[in-house]
């Protein structure tokens, strides 16, 4: 890949030391060439080759300015490389964000089953919170989020664009022993008295608790905070408190623990959001970026 033009020549004579064999080179006559080193010697204010001849032998100020030339077109190089990422969605990088509980099963198989497809195209991962997430697409730090529940205020808002990829029922966990193990339905306000092991606020799951908590007129009491829903089910085992649990992740069927289905419409829906062109100058989807949204978007449609 060549670097900037007005470097090309300069360089490959440097290389060579020849006024012919680099004409030959880049295509540019030797009058002319002669015409652009006086020119460029005029402008530094010195020679930049010692004269034996027909040949041309680099002296100790043209290294210096051949050092800053070669390290300009590498710089020229990389942003010529970047801006075909870009471009090709077969070659570009997709940076992705999702949250934490998310880390050994949706979004492994998604990533897997689109490799298989676009094997080439690089993936920089986040993971952190749902709110977190979202913030992080606005401001167009990360490409794409893969978060639940549904961001209902910055969609509405149309900050961001939002397609729904799955929806697990909640149950609350117990444990085995807990005096409601075994239950085939429960009214989250009946857990209103208990201590409750949560994820972090801003997490998703979180949000749903405290929603539905407060829907059941009732705050839950904290006894421990998570960034992982694997430690909440683990520390329910162990009697430490009661949690809201999504219904269906392979991950958080544990020993010792039993989650009784919720009796409630409400959902955790997990879904992919992406920075809307509504948002501000600059938010178009790349084209890798589009390719994977897109491939995310049949990958959910076909259930």
């Amino acid at each position: 890949m060549a670097g900037p033009v007005e470097l090309d020549w300069f360089l490959d004579l440097v290389e060579t030391g020849n006024m012919v064999d680099t004409a030959v080179a880049t295509g540019v006559s030797q009058s002319t060439l002669s015409r652009r080193l006086a020119a460029l010697e005029r402008r530094v204010g010195a020679e930049l080759f010692d004269r034996h001849g027909r040949h041309l032998v680099l002296n100790r100020r043209g290294e210096v300015l051949a050092a800053s030339a070669r390290a300009t077109c590498a710089t020229w190089r990389a942003g010529v490389e970047e801006v075909r990422r870009l471009v090709d969605p077969e070659r570009g990088t997709v940076r992705l964000g999702f949250m934490h509980s998310l880390g050994t099963w949706l979004v492994p198989d998604l990533l897997r089953e689109f490799r298989t497809h676009r094997p080439t195209v690089d993936f920089e991962l986040v993971q952190g919170a749902a709110l977190d997430l979202v913030d992080q697409v606005t401001a167009g730090t990360v490409d794409l989020a893969i978060v639940g529940p549904c961001p209902t205020s910055q969609v509405a808002s149309g900050q961001v664009g939002w397609e729904e990829l799955a929806e697990q029922r909640l149950g609350l966990a117990v444990a085995s022993g807990h005096r409601w193990a075994g239950r085939t339905t429960i009214d989250l306000a009946e857990a209103a008295d208990e201590p409750f092991v949560a994820m972090l606020e801003g997490y998703g799951t979180r949000l749903l608790l405290d929603t539905l908590a407060a829907d059941s007129g009732f705050r839950p009491r904290l006894v421990f905070e998570s960034m992982e829903l694997t430690t909440v089910a683990g520390l329910v085992t162990a009697g430490l408190g009661v949690a809201l649990l999504p219904l269906g992740d392979p991950n958080l069927q544990m020993a010792g623990m039993s989650v009784i289905p919720l009796d409630t419409d409400r959902v955790r829906e997990l879904g992919i959001v992406w920075s809307t062109p509504t948002a501000g100058a600059g938010t178009d989807l790349v084209a890798p970026v589009d390719g994977f949204l897109e491939f995310v978007r049949t990958w959910a449609a076909a259930g």
